[in-house]
């Protein structure tokens, strides 16, 4: 069979006019991004960061403490809500603080708090009731 001489002029103008970009070294329709060639592997800084264990110890009317099983080398960052899970404060434990931290809510009269603790990568939730054991809440007389 015999191609008609405008079927070739037609192939041959949309070669031109798409400028010979449907032909590349990677195949039909190939894009020619950039790339930029990685060298060197990295990691991010928190990849291993160990988990935080804590403990939470009242010391008084609505105040405890927090007490870390070890010392980070990192800030360690503290959330407390009170039992409706409304946040009532964001603090962060720095690594000059050592592995103790007091926080005091007799401002408050919430009776138990929720107490989050953690880094970069994990995070503990525990509770404490807001009266150190042995002590009584008055009830109210009506």
């Amino acid at each position: 069979m015999k191609k008609s001489l405008p079927g070739i002029y037609f192939t041959f103008l949309i070669l031109v006019l798409w400028g010979g970009e449907i032909f590349t070294e990677q195949g039909l329709f190939a894009q020619n991004i950039p790339r930029r060639l990685e060298t060197e592997i990295s990691f991010p800084a928190d990849l291993y960061t160990p988990e935080i264990k804590f403990d939470l110890q009242p010391i008084g009317n609505r105040k405890f403490k927090i007490v870390l099983d070890q010392k980070s080398n990192q800030l360690t960052k503290v959330k407390v809500f009170d039992i409706l899970g409304n946040l009532i404060m964001e603090d962060k434990i720095s690594p000059e603080d050592g592995t103790q931290k007091l926080y005091d809510f007799s401002n408050l009269n919430s009776q138990l708090f929720v107490v989050e603790v953690g880094n970069a990568k994990y995070n503990k939730t525990k509770s404490i009731y807001a009266y150190p054991p042995g002590t009584r809440v008055k009830e109210s007389e009506e």
